[in-house]
């Protein structure tokens, strides 16, 4: 019941920040509005009011839950500033240049990732690779800066396996116990109070040269070693309050920064104090 609560609680917390979003951006649509601020006909609100909602919900969800929420009110002042800017107050504005870059420029805001990832990582990263472009000025500067030191390439037998018996080990010499269930019944404890800890990891550009199944374990080790790294934390949290164990555990991973540039890993659940459980290292 007291999960349940607190899940309702969160819930209501993001539809808050949805909220807030949603009127930060059309106060910035009215703001351009009222005050005529436009490029041939088109208003600069169809632009910045997105960004405002989708800025403004994004900080407020960092604060209050600790995690993005997908900048929804984004998208709901997509539609808005499309279907009074194009539709209601100028429908006969038609297709040109302005309005099919205003279409983009407002998909950007309301969808930055994709557009980002597809239209930057994906076209240029697959010409710089076809045509070695970077590699070429990266590997110039390097050799310019430290010419006694060459670029080493990493081989898949250089890239060691994710050692399951060592990080095992570990998580279970911090005397605490991870529940995934949402309420062990079988268990008496006390609840302490909702926690979250997250570990950011920058994707790694460095390794050239390396097939994508390379590419893959290497990220895949890193993953591994940060979900650790964020259950340590999070059980540290939760000890500093008095529990030992954690249950309705949730271990979630993001992409963020430009075209997915860093991973986000975060782990949540209700702290508690079970009572008839003696803890061992």
């Amino acid at each position: 019941m007291e999960i349940n609560k607190q899940r309702l609680a969160n819930m209501q917390k993001a539809f808050n920040c949805i909220v807030i979003g949603t009127a930060a951006g059309l106060a910035t649509y009215a703001f351009f509005l009222y005050f005529h601020i436009d490029i041939f006909g088109w208003n600069l609100g169809l632009l910045f009011a997105p960004l405002a909602a989708g800025y403004v919900e994004t900080y407020m969800a960092n604060k209050i839950l600790g995690e993005d929420i997908g900048a929804i009110s984004a998208f709901i002042l997509f539609i808005v500033t499309v279907a009074y800017g194009f539709i209601i107050n100028n429908p006969t504005l038609g297709y040109n240049i302005i309005t099919i870059g205003s279409i983009v420029i407002i998909i950007q805001a309301a969808i930055p990732t994709f557009i980002n990832y597809f239209g930057i990582v994906v076209l240029v990263g697959t010409l710089s690779y076809l045509t070695g472009f970077f590699k070429k000025i990266t590997d110039n500067i390097k050799y310019t800066l430290m010419p006694s030191k060459k670029v080493e390439e990493q081989t898949i037998d250089t890239i060691p396996l994710f050692n399951e018996t060592k990080s095992n080990k570990l998580i279970n010499s911090q005397d605490f116990i991870y529940i995934t269930s949402t309420d062990p019944k079988d268990l008496d404890y006390e609840i302490i109070d909702f926690f979250y800890t997250t570990t950011i990891l920058p994707r790694n550009t460095r390794i050239i040269k390396l097939s994508p199944e390379k590419i893959e374990r290497q990220q895949l080790n890193e993953l591994k070693e940060g979900k650790d790294d964020c259950l340590i934390k999070l059980a540290d949290e939760i000890k500093k309050a008095g529990g030992n164990a954690v249950i309705d555990l949730d271990i979630i991973y993001f992409l963020n920064g430009l075209g997915g540039s860093e991973f986000q890993i975060v782990a949540r659940g209700m702290g508690v104090k079970i009572r008839e459980v003696h803890l061992t290292s």
